[in-house]
């Protein structure tokens, strides 16, 4: 006790009180960090999917088609309808409104009875959202299990339905990672950097046995789970099929995380880093109706990353050069720790050419998050509400 105190009042001596209180505050956040990167993220890279089992419960996959997509027909399509898996069902709501296009699914479902099209004529009186399709498309599934997906998406393998129907062994919902592809190389590499970083969050809340979210491009529920709970009807809102309602389901429902290269789907990359920022300031809308302790456990990684950044530059500026050098150590201590996490978890979410753009976007992101929070309290986000 002794030396300690002694420590204490030397340390005092050299860098007065607010010297030692911003030494303090800076070591402390950095163990904050150590904590979200080494004791929550650190899980992703060593979790354990569901066990191998007999059990291959049948499968029903819902999406919806918006406009005449022949790409979809010719590459997205077969990639669904070749998955190797027994029973299972693609279930299609067509809204596209386009007679050749509705005819050329109608000739493909003619000849491949896991293809079940169902079709909802548009009226400009009564728009119809992506909820309401994919209500008609649940109710049109033969299956109790269903997968939610986009036409926009694909699977990464042929076992895709095999590796997430194995979820629907002990859970109601079964949560599966999405990653991006395409856009130009800079753009790609940034919204596919965010994509990850921020897939991270959710998914390591799910491996703890604390999910609040998954991705409409790859998630699952029992239809009896779906119907017990109302369908899609949360707050008129053309967003939080894969967020908001989820947290409805984990009420009543248990969740299973299935990541592995195998279960992965890939949405196409529509645009450059504008499109991006559109679709992500929009879809955050619904974050001010997480669990309180949701939006802390977000929060926190946020502000201690932001005031870590800040404590490290106070420090380089006002403190003695060997605590400099220090300070300097904790920062370059803590960057190689998110590296190394990033580059495990890089590697089960089969994730590539993002680790150049993980310094950057871990440096910007607290800013970035703030800005867009403030964007959309002051602008309201375009076909938010129906």
């Amino acid at each position: 006790m002794e030396n300690l105190s002694s420590a204490y009042a030397c340390l005092l001596e050299v860098c007065g009180p607010w010297g030692t209180l911003l030494l303090v505050c800076t070591i402390l956040l950095f163990f904050i960090q150590f904590w979200y990167w080494v004791g929550y993220y650190g899980r992703i890279p060593t979790y354990r999917n569901a066990a191998r089992s007999d059990a291959r419960p049948p499968v029903s996959v819902a999406l919806v088609v918006h406009e005449p997509d022949y790409g979809f027909i010719e590459e997205g399509l077969p990639a669904l309808l070749e998955q190797d898996y027994r029973d299972f069902e693609i279930v299609v709501t067509d809204l596209s409104g386009d007679v050749e296009f509705g005819e050329a699914l109608a000739l493909v479902a003619e000849h491949n009875p896991k293809l079940n099209v169902t079709r909802m004529v548009r009226d400009p009186r009564f728009p119809i959202s992506d909820k309401m399709a994919l209500n008609v498309a649940i109710k049109a599934a033969r299956y109790d299990n269903i997968l939610l997906t986009t036409v926009d998406s694909r699977p990464a393998s042929r076992q895709w339905i095999a590796r997430m129907a194995r979820g629907f062994a002990d859970s109601d919902i079964v949560i599966g990672y999405c990653g991006m592809e395409g856009g130009t190389p800079a753009a790609g590499r940034i919204i596919r950097t965010d994509n990850a970083c921020r897939s991270v969050r959710w998914l390591s809340a799910a491996m703890h046995g604390k999910p609040y979210r998954g991705t409409l491009q790859n998630i699952g529920f029992t239809r009896k789970l779906y119907f017990d709970n109302g369908g899609f009807n949360y707050l008129n809102m053309n967003i939080g099929e894969d967020d908001l309602f989820i947290q409805k389901l984990l009420r009543s429902g248990r969740a299973s995380v299935v990541v592995s290269s195998n279960s992965t789907v890939r949405q196409r990359i529509w645009g450059g880093t504008a499109w991006w920022y559109a679709d992500r300031c929009m879809r955050s809308n619904a974050f001010r109706y997480y669990p309180r302790r949701v939006k802390t456990f977000i929060a926190a990684e946020l502000w201690s990353r932001a005031l870590f950044f800040a404590c490290v530059i106070a420090a380089a500026l006002l403190l003695p050069p060997e605590l400099k050098l220090f300070a300097a150590g904790l920062f370059l201590m803590r960057f190689g720790l998110v590296l190394f996490e990033m580059r495990r978890i890089a590697r089960r979410l089969s994730e590539r050419g993002i680790l150049r753009t993980v310094p950057l976007y871990d440096l910007c992101a607290p800013a970035f998050e703030a800005w867009m929070a403030c964007d959309r309290k002051f602008r309201r986000s375009p076909g938010l509400w129906r």
